[in-house]
């Protein structure tokens, strides 16, 4: 027994011996791959410029139109002194970004154990420590891709600057590279473009909201969400009390500061929220960091020429709004007295690839860079119509010659009564639906989105190209929801294109030093038949002729074409989408606030005297001196003449309108 007991324990202590060497030789092996790591990641080290303020300039972005016209250069800036910076604004950096920046060695230990855990739990990278040396390290690489190897490089280099430079020029090359969103990039351009002022002269009320924007720059634009805004003010106030660079009576007098924004200089030309737009899809794929220092070549969608027109069409259409609706001259009034003008906001789409050839998102890139061209929050009143019949087109329930009553209709929706009325408080009586389309009949659209079902229409309208969510219920007929123009113009796109969704695209290439990092792939896929969307868009073409849309005519345009006017209640959002074969186009306009767009005589502006003009006025541009063209017939329709109240066939001799419908109705 005391053998076998011996034996075993000689056993047990070889392997133990075993193992020990196994482990000896993993940590050897594993002390090897590190080493071997952090000298490939120190032969791959970028080279750390004399000056680092060069990090700011070094590598802009830059952007072209479809033709390889340069149209921006990212990334510009000013560099000031750190001398002449507000101390309130130095204060207030460091109290929310690195509030140990001049005790530490560039380093946050305990941030970096904190991103180790988070990458690790996650399994894959996805933050790091950000002491502010470290993120003024990051600008030196352009990988495009997060990695171990990525973050340990940055280590070597958060280190190689700390040691190279002192503190103070640190910081102030870190303060001339911080991203306060819109192009807007270092704290001298901050200031000029937020408060008319230069970096030294900023209070503290000032510079609290200005160190409050870079974490989220879309967040927290004081023109777009001055609310939230401000509650980021407040909180970067509260960290420089607790970090007592500021005093109690201090911090009282900054919160009751009304700040006042305003610019120095014009920074921005005709197609900045189509900048912006390139800016925010590329952010996705490769981060913001990298599209706005990487040194990129961004080859978009965007026509120059139809860009030009569209902002013009915007500014001249508004004008015409305003004195409709009695207000001065928009360039005579005063900066504070802006925001109570009317908004507008264009996008024009290529029906055959989906590219966005031009897009405007508002009247004033400097007095509001908010984007209202990808704002789903507007509702699109009887522009949404279309969605409508094209479901009850393609279920077969219906045709343009059949008749439906516009008449006093109430429907029962739970225990609630609803009565819908038309635009113009009359009621036609018998129609067919190419006339009440046209004529754009509230009652018979929600007697047809009852016979289609509402559940079925939300169906059909993501099928378009409507993202935005849409609640089914009867009073989406007339447009009861919440989408944007760019969404609006997809669907009428793929309407435009017979039935083919074409995803609208801003970028086509974008190139690297290095590479090719993205290249657009055309595709499509089939989501409508082909006759049914034709016959939609004749029915379209009847808003043109003889519907809200002749004022299309009046103003000069010609050339074929279909579209639908737009109008809510209370007159808040006025709306025209029109399109050729060639184009399509969609027009919102109204005031940010939401409030009724009422003229001086105190009638309402539909989409027929808002939108509409500007849509005009950029389509007659455009297509100057372009071909006419008709949309393509598919095979299996056939045209008939039909009296326009009874839906009955009439000679050619008689008075009627004329419909295409499938052969064999």
């Amino acid at each position: 027994m005391l053998l076998k007991t011996l034996q075993s324990c000689k056993h047990l202590s070889e392997e133990i011996r075993m193992w020990k060497k196994i482990i000896k030789r993993t940590l050897l092996v594993l002390a090897a791959l590190v080493a071997a790591l952090a000298i490939y990641a120190l032969l791959r080290l970028p080279q750390i410029p004399d000056d680092l303020n060069k990090i700011a300039l070094a590598s802009p972005t830059k952007i072209y139109a479809d033709d390889g016209m340069l149209i921006k250069t990212l990334a510009d800036r000013q560099i000031v002194q750190l001398e002449h910076v507000s101390s309130s604004l130095i204060s207030a950096v460091l109290a929310l970004e690195d509030k140990n920046f001049y005790s530490h060695h560039g380093i946050s230990k305990r941030g970096l154990v904190r991103a180790f855990l988070s990458n690790l739990r996650r399994g894959r990278v996805t933050q790091g420590g950000s002491t502010i040396t470290q993120q003024l390290a990051k600008n030196l690489f352009f990988s495009f891709e997060r990695s171990y190897l990525r973050k340990l490089q940055e280590l070597f280099v958060t280190l190689q600057i700390e040691q190279q430079f002192s503190k103070d020029e640190i910081l102030e090359a870190y303060i001339n590279q911080i991203d306060f969103g819109s192009g807007i990039y270092g704290i001298e351009l901050a200031a000029q473009t937020y408060f008319s002022k230069h970096a030294d002269e900023l209070t503290i009320a000032e510079a609290a909201m200005l160190a409050g924007i870079p974490r989220w720059p879309a967040r927290y634009n004081p023109y777009k969400y001055p609310e939230i805004a401000k509650e980021r003010q407040l909180f970067v106030l509260k960290r420089m009390l607790d970090e007592k660079y500021i005093t109690e009576q201090e911090i009282e007098t900054a919160t009751a500061e009304r700040l006042s924004y305003r610019r120095i200089y014009d920074l921005y030309g005709h197609a900045d929220y189509f900048i912006d737009a390139v800016i925010d899809t590329a952010s996705l794929d490769f981060g913001r960091n990298a599209v706005m220092y990487g040194g990129l070549d961004i080859y978009t969608t965007l026509n120059s020429r139809y860009q030009l027109a569209a902002s013009r069409a915007v500014k001249d259409g508004l004008a015409e709004l305003d004195e409709l609706l009695g207000l001065d001259p928009y360039e005579d009034s005063a900066w504070s007295e802006r925001e109570n003008y009317p908004q507008a906001a264009l996008v024009a789409i290529d029906p055959k690839t989906g590219a966005v050839k031009a897009l405007v998102g508002g009247r004033d890139y400097r007095r509001a860079p908010f984007n209202r061209a990808l704002a789903g929050n507007r509702s699109p009143g009887s522009a949404f119509k279309p969605f409508t019949f094209i479901a009850a087109l393609d279920k077969g329930l219906v045709n343009p010659a059949t008749v439906m009553v516009d008449e006093p209709t109430q429907f029962k929706i739970y225990n609630q009564v609803w009565e819908p009325r038309n635009y113009d408080r009359v009621f036609m009586g018998p129609l067919t639906l190419k006339m009440a389309l046209a004529k754009s009949r509230n009652v018979i659209a929600a007697k047809l989105i009852e016979k289609v079902s509402p559940e079925v229409v939300v169906e059909y309208a993501a099928d378009l190209g409507i993202t935005s969510p849409l609640e089914s219920h009867l009073s989406l007929s007339l447009g009861a929801a919440g989408v944007s123009p760019l969404e609006m113009a997809t669907a009428y796109t793929t309407i435009a294109a017979q039935g083919f969704l074409r995803y609208p695209y801003f970028i086509r290439k974008i190139f690297s030093t290095e590479r090719t990092l993205y290249d657009h792939e055309l595709s499509s896929r089939r989501v409508i038949d082909s006759q049914t969307c034709y016959v939609l868009i004749d029915m379209l073409s009847g808003v043109i002729e003889y519907g809200t849309g002749t004022g299309v005519q009046k103003r000069g345009f010609y050339r074929p074409c279909a579209g639908k006017t737009g109008t809510t209640n209370d007159y808040r959002d006025a709306w025209f989408i029109g399109f050729t074969p060639d184009l399509v186009a969609a027009v919102w306009v109204g005031y940010d606030d939401n409030r009724p767009m009422l003229n001086k005589w105190g009638g309402g502006i539909a989409g027929s005297t808002g939108a509409l003009p500007i849509w005009t006025i950029f389509m007659n541009d455009v297509l100057k001196d372009s071909a006419y063209s008709e949309f393509p017939i598919p095979p299996g329709i056939e045209f008939i003449k039909v009296n326009p109240t009874s839906g009955e066939a009439v000679s050619p001799y008689e008075d009627g309108i004329r419909i295409a419908v499938r052969r064999g109705m």
